[in-house]
């Protein structure tokens, strides 16, 4: 994978009778340049004082939350003998673990749009939820 491919990568890892993992990457090229940009700005605004540093640095914090939403890596699990739908998200040394039952899911889809493709999921209760981070031309889910 190239680092400078933008959008979120999307494709199946594993597949067995008792579960599939789907796997979503870090963007790297948006991490490195937004990072960069967010690292930079305060750099070129440091002998600003007043509301011009204040209007600089939000650029800053614009650049840094794309660089932290850029850098999300996720890991979907559909384990069919315990029943759930298990949704991992790690950023760096972070990670959260979503665990959803069978009994409330309707069903997983992959939802096809004009700027790719992404994993989505509908409750019984009629709301449905997207998984992925974002849609991205990264993506081989339409093989699944």
């Amino acid at each position: 994978m190239s680092v400078w491919k933008f959008g979120h990568a999307v494709r199946e890892i594993e597949r067995s009778q008792h579960h599939v993992v789907v796997e979503e990457t870090a963007t790297k090229g948006a991490v490195i340049l937004s990072g960069a940009f967010a690292l930079l700005d305060p750099v070129v605004f440091r002998n600003a004082t007043g509301n011009a540093f204040a209007v600089g640095l939000a650029p800053a914090f614009f650049f840094a939350t794309i660089a932290l939403y850029a850098a999300v890596r996720s890991s979907f699990v559909a384990n069919r003998s315990r029943r759930v739908l298990i949704v991992n998200r790690r950023i760096g040394a972070l990670a959260f673990e979503k665990i959803y039952d069978a009994s409330t899911i309707d069903r997983i889809f992959v939802r096809v749009t004009i700027k790719g493709n992404g994993v989505a999921v509908r409750f019984k209760s009629g709301r449905s939820k997207a998984l992925t981070m974002s849609l991205g031309s990264g993506d081989s889910l339409a093989d699944c």
